[in-house]
C-alpha cells in the first residue's frame, strides 16, 4: 500500500508543478518580449536569431522558476488533499505526516538536483552562448545598441545623442557625442551624418562621421580647441560585455572559478565576485531543497484552504529566501561579510524555519504559536 500512496501524491503533485513551471517562466520571458519584438521589428534581426536568444536564456531562467514552481506544486497537491479530507483518511489507514515524507522527498530531492545541473552547467553555458550570439549579431548590424533621440550612456566613458537611426546599414543623422575617456582632455563632437561598421580586427565599433565639428578643452579653461572636420572616425565599445574576449564569473565553469580565486587572492572585488559565483551554485540547489520541505507542513496545515492561497504563500515564501539570498550576496561583493558564507545564510535561515514547522506538524500541532493566535483573536474582534 505505501508504494500506491507514494505514487499516488507524486502523481498529485507534478500537475501543479507543470503548469506552475510553465506559467512563472512565460511570465519571467514576458518582461523580455519587448526587447526582442524590437530587435525583430525595428532593428531587422533574424527571427533565427531571437529564438537561438530565448533557448539560451532559458536555463538562466529556470534557476529561479523551477525551485519556485516546485514549492507551489507541493502546496497545491497537499492543500488539496488536506482540504477533500484524504489526508485524515491517510491517517486513519495508520499512515502519520512522517510516512508521508518520502515521495515528497524524492520530488525536492529531484528538484534541487535538476537546479544544481542548472547552476553547475546550464545556466553558465547559456549566458555564455547568449554572449557569442550577440557578438556575431553586432558584428552583422552594428547600430543595435543605439537608440534614437535618447542620450545613450550604455558607452563607457561616452554620452552619444542621435536624432535619426536608419532602419538598415547603420546611417545615423543629427550626432552628438561627449567623449569623456580622456578624463584631462574631455572632447565634444557634433556631425551631420555618420555610419557605424564593425572592425574585427580590434573587436570594436567604428563610428564614421562626416562634415562636423571637435571641441576639445583641457583643465585650464582659457585652453580650448575647435576643429571642424570633413571625415571624423570615433572608437565604440558597444554592447562591451559582448565583445570582451574574457568570461564573467557568470559564464566561467567551476574550475575556471576556483582558478580565478587562486590567482586573484589580494584584489578583493574580483575574488569576492568569484567565491560568491562558485558557493551559490551549490547553496541555490540546497534552498530549491529547504523550500520544497518547508511547502509540506504548511500545506497540510489544517484550516487553509484554496489554490489562491497557496500560490500567494508560495510567492511569498520564494520572494523573502530570493530577497534574502540577494541581500547576503551584495554584502558580499562589498566585504562586509565572508563571501563564502554570504550565499549559505538564506539558507541557515529557512532550515530552522522549516525545522521547526516540521517539529509542530509531527506532533499534529497549529504552525502557529498560542500566544500568535491570542494576538489574532484579540485584534479580529477590536477590529
Amino acid at each position: 500500500m505505501p508504494r500506491i500512496i507514494y505514487r499516488y501524491l507524486l502523481l498529485e503533485i507534478l500537475p501543479p508543478f507543470g503548469v506552475s513551471l510553465l506559467a512563472f517562466t512565460s511570465i519571467v520571458f514576458l518582461g523580455r518580449m519587448m526587447k526582442l519584438t524590437q530587435m525583430i521589428v525595428v532593428k531587422g534581426v533574424g527571427l533565427i536569431e531571437v529564438l537561438k536568444t530565448c533557448l539560451f536564456l532559458l536555463p538562466y531562467l529556470l534557476v529561479f522558476t523551477l525551485p519556485m514552481a516546485a514549492t507551489v506544486g507541493i502546496l497545491l497537491a497537499l492543500t488539496r488533499l488536506a482540504a477533500d479530507q484524504e489526508v485524515v483518511a491517510l491517517k486513519t489507514a495508520g499512515l502519520s505526516y512522517t510516512q508521508l515524507l518520502p515521495p515528497v522527498l524524492a520530488f525536492s530531492l529531484a528538484a534541487a538536483a535538476l537546479t544544481l545541473g542548472l547552476t553547475v552547467f546550464g545556466s553558465p553555458w547559456g549566458q555564455h552562448a547568449t554572449k557569442e550570439l550577440l557578438k556575431e549579431v553586432v558584428k552583422k548590424r552594428a547600430d543595435l545598441g543605439i537608440k534614437e533621440q535618447v542620450f545613450n550612456t550604455d558607452f563607457h566613458g561616452l554620452m552619444l545623442f542621435i536624432n535619426h537611426v536608419g532602419a538598415k546599414g547603420g546611417e545615423l543623422e543629427g550626432i552628438f557625442a561627449y567623449d569623456f575617456r580622456d578624463t584631462e582632455n574631455p572632447n565634444t563632437v557634433y556631425a551631420e551624418r555618420g555610419v557605424l561598421s564593425f572592425d574585427p580586427a580590434q573587436e570594436v565599433i567604428l563610428m564614421n562621421l562626416y562634415a562636423g565639428r571637435v571641441i576639445r578643452w583641457g583643465q585650464d579653461s582659457s585652453r580650448y580647441q575647435t576643429v571642424e572636420f570633413q571625415t571624423y572616425q570615433l572608437p565604440l565599445e558597444l554592447f562591451s560585455f559582448t565583445l570582451k574576449g574574457e568570461k564573467s564569473e557568470s559564464e566561467m565553469s567551476l574550475t575556471e572559478l576556483r582558478g580565478l580565486m587562486a590567482k586573484e587572492p589580494r584584489d578583493p572585488q574580483v575574488y569576492n565576485r568569484a567565491a560568491v559565483e562558485l558557493n551559490q551554485r551549490f547553496a541555490m540547489p540546497v534552498g530549491a531543497l529547504l523550500l520544497c520541505l518547508l511547502a509540506m507542513p504548511l500545506g497540510l496545515s489544517p484550516g487553509q484552504h484554496g489554490r489562491t492561497w497557496c500560490l500567494v504563500l508560495g510567492l511569498v515564501i520564494f520572494l523573502v529566501y530570493y530577497v534574502t539570498f540577494t541581500a547576503s550576496w551584495r554584502l558580499a561583493i562589498n566585504a562586509r561579510i565572508d563571501p563564502s558564507l554570504a550565499p549559505w545564510l538564506s539558507n541557515l535561515l529557512f532550515i530552522w524555519v522549516a525545522l521547526y514547522l516540521w517539529l509542530r506538524t509531527a506532533r499534529e500541532l497549529p504552525l502557529l504559536p498560542r500566544w500568535w493566535r491570542i494576538i489574532k483573536i484579540k485584534t479580529g474582534r477590536k477590529g
